[in-house]
């Protein structure tokens, strides 16, 4: 059921890299394959010139990259709009229930597990008195048929001793929220994770922070 929201006509677009881009990419590629070294000012300067061409073409493929994409992600987030708004309430609905089932499920699967283990106690002791029987009577074979006879009936009687609805599954999951940071941390330290971008900004002020190796790279730009 995939036709809940009309469809934005979007199929056979051709996305393609125009002449001139590849023009230009080929030119920056030609100017930069035969530096190898840097050993002087002069070969700096054609360095630097390169690199700033290949900079260019980086950074204009990033933002032509998402100039294009954005219509379509805006259409993308209006698809996601319309279907939150129309479902948000189903959801919230069919949650109640699933919860409200759940409930009626674990207390019947509770009570089919009880009356199939009594039920497996009575095979057990019927099995046990056929035996014996058997044992006094070996010609009588018709003590083994009334015993499965016994068994089966027990067995009806222990599902019919629950209402669980069949088909219908329940997890058990654990919720949970963050009700103190400070005593969560200083209980379980483990489940917190380094944030980089904190990291970093401390690293702006001493490079030697405990827990963390630390180093320079150099680059230009």
């Amino acid at each position: 059921m995939s036709d809940l929201i009309t469809h934005p006509k979007i199929n056979g677009v051709t996305i393609e890299i125009i002449a001139e881009a590849e023009q230009m990419k080929i030119e920056a590629l030609m100017s930069s394959k035969g530096i190898q070294t840097v050993d002087d000012g002069f070969e700096a300067t054609i360095a630097a010139e390169a690199q700033s061409a290949l900079r260019h073409l980086i950074k204009g493929i990033e933002e032509s990259r998402k100039d294009a994409k954005a219509p379509v992600l805006e259409i993308g987030r209006q698809i996601d709009g319309v279907a939150k708004d129309y479902i948000e309430d189903v959801k919230a609905e069919e949650s109640r229930i699933a919860q409200l089932l759940g409930a009626f499920q674990i207390v019947e699967r509770d009570k089919k597990i009880a009356a199939e283990r009594q039920a497996r106690i009575q095979e057990q002791q019927v099995m046990a008195e056929a035996a014996q029987l058997l044992y006094a009577d070996s010609d009588n074979t018709e003590l083994m048929d009334d015993a499965q006879a016994q068994i089966a009936t027990l067995r009806k009687e222990a599902a019919s001793k629950h209402d669980a609805v069949a088909g219908v599954k329940v997890r058990k999951t654990i919720k949970f929220e963050v009700e103190s940071e400070a005593k969560l941390m200083a209980a379980r330290p483990d489940l917190f994770s380094p944030n980089e971008s904190k990291i970093r900004a401390a690293l702006k002020l001493t490079i030697t922070i405990p827990g963390i190796k630390a180093w320079e790279e150099i680059k230009a730009y």
